[in-house]
């Protein structure tokens, strides 16, 4: 039988944690205040729990990160910045939501959060390197549907690879492209 609250009615039970909650929570943490903050105390405070509810899923704060970078770079990940339905896209049209896609601000926070962790874990730096290649294949393979061989397809996609890894590290300096501007970049790519 539950415990009365303080109110005298019976005491809610918390809705057990999922993984992904403690993943979607420690990356919340991640992208607002850094990889220094994100701690198991702090965490639990956050979510509302004991530490328990912490160790019922990871073993310690290295497994929970691995488990933040792995969920950054997987194909979940993937949907949720557009990636999967891009593909079924007609080609102009893909390249010109992946170009919008550069100068959307909702991404930008996790984006540079985890590529300055990528600096000092190997093992982000992997994740990190492996979304880095699946960018870089869609773009690519739209190229290659645009009639350019493997070469010239391999360079106007890294145009837009290493445009976009710039505009993550840039964009609080430099001024952030328009669309139309990045539309004209598109154009000067794709023209033959």
């Amino acid at each position: 039988m539950r415990q009365p609250s303080e109110t005298g009615r019976p005491a809610e039970r918390r809705k057990r944690l999922s993984l992904e909650d403690w993943t979607e929570a420690g990356l919340r943490l991640l992208v607002t205040e850094g990889r220094a903050a994100v701690k198991i105390s702090r965490l639990c405070k956050e979510l509302g729990v004991t530490k328990g509810s912490f160790y019922w899923h990871f073993d310690d704060i290295d497994q929970l990160m691995k488990a933040i970078a792995t969920r950054y770079a997987s194909q979940e990940n993937d949907a949720a910045r557009g990636l999967t339905s891009l593909e079924e896209l007609p080609v102009r049209e893909r390249l010109a939501r992946m170009g919008t896609m550069l100068v959307d601000d909702r991404a930008w926070a996790a984006e540079v959060a985890v590529r300055e962790w990528a600096r000092t874990d190997p093992k982000v730096a992997e994740s990190v390197r492996a979304l880095d290649q699946r960018i870089m294949a869609v773009v690519e393979n739209a190229f290659r549907e645009l009639g350019f061989d493997e070469r010239a397809a391999r360079v106007r996609a890294g145009t837009l690879v290493y445009a976009g890894i710039g505009f993550v590290y840039g964009r609080d300096s430099l001024a952030t492209p328009t669309v139309d501007e990045i539309q004209e970049l598109l154009a000067v790519l794709t023209a033959r």
